[in-house]
């Protein structure tokens, strides 16, 4: 008798778990099918090219002269000892310790400001965030003037007798000026990413931080919006980071990586080494593979530092 039921139990069990498994089928296949699309895109638009490049790294590549010869780990060689990339390198690193931190704290304010439900802060944060949705050749061609002689900061610095400056043709004024126009630009769109996990934090916890004694905004922003947001700012610095590490068309568009190599960065070196200088492509190639194990490393780094240490 035992055995019998026994028996019954089986098969019953294996008859529930073959219908879950044809329920589960079609939603398999149909996942599948709209999933292909999307593994092509990728395999074909970033996998196939970012292989294809490594490979040419591999090589001297001249297209103009059809010269092409097998160089091994040289290019590597010449690209990690060149005074123009190391410059470049410096230049990108300084610009993005001070972006990516700056527009970071700036995001988070303009969330923590911008955080209710009124319909003045819906206005505000939408004229905030105007400069996050222009294109970045046309904000910079509008901050090429607000840094000319004859541009917004040079009349509004007259109101305190300093005499006007073309803020963008000076070794030492340049780069800032630059920075400053991409944390105007990028913060807005961070402050997006904030405001979603400000309104996401329970009020029950706001109330508990309150009753608690975290009245001051530092304190409150140490013991609860930090720990609770943590996820959000790691998304923030990364993108930022990413974003900053790749910097180009503003640069290419304003300074073109003058005055004398003051905003050179390395995707600018990239774009002379493939176009401007003859056209050594594996070279270029070699420089891109350089700037992408750089990026990734710092990558790793903070996000490590951010979920890892205890603030």
């Amino acid at each position: 008798m035992r055995s019998v039921e026994s028996n019954l139990y089986r098969n019953e069990k294996i008859n529930v778990r073959e219908r879950k498994k044809k329920k589960r089928d079609p939603e398999r296949t149909t996942g599948i099918i709209f999933v292909i699309p999307l593994m092509i895109f990728v395999i074909v638009f970033t996998f196939f090219p970012a292989i294809y490049s490594f490979a040419i790294s591999l090589f001297h590549y001249d297209p103009f002269f059809h010269d092409i010869h097998f160089v091994g780990f040289s290019n590597y060689l010449y690209v990690i000892r060149d005074p123009a990339f190391i410059k470049s390198l410096i230049n990108v690193l300084i610009y993005t310790a001070v972006v990516v931190t700056v527009q970071t704290f700036l995001a988070f304010g303009y969330a923590l400001l911008f955080n209710t439900a009124s319909k003045i802060s819906r206005v505000a944060r939408a004229i905030v965030f105007i400069p996050a949705v222009v294109s970045p050749v046309s904000m910079s061609i509008i901050f090429i003037w607000v840094f000319s002689n004859t541009g917004l900061v040079n009349y509004f610095l007259s109101f305190f007798g300093i005499p006007p400056h073309n803020w963008l043709f000076s070794t030492v004024y340049a780069f800032p000026a630059i920075m400053a126009m991409n944390i105007f630009t990028t913060a807005p769109y961070f402050m997006i990413v904030y405001s979603a996990g400000l309104q996401a934090i329970p009020q029950e916890v706001m109330d508990a931080a309150k009753i608690d004694g975290l009245k001051s905004g530092l304190r409150r922003f140490r013991y609860v919006y930090f720990p609770l947001m943590r996820f959000s700012t790691i998304l923030v610095v990364i993108l930022g980071l990413t974003g900053a590490m790749q910097l180009f068309d503003q640069i290419y568009v304003i300074t073109d990586g003058g005055p004398a190599r003051a905003t050179y960065v390395p995707l600018m070196y990239i774009y002379n080494r493939t176009f401007v200088y003859v056209g050594d492509i594996g070279l270029a190639a070699a420089a891109s593979f350089v700037l992408f194990v750089i990026i990734l490393v710092l990558t790793i780094t903070q996000r490590r530092v951010i979920t890892e240490r205890r603030w």
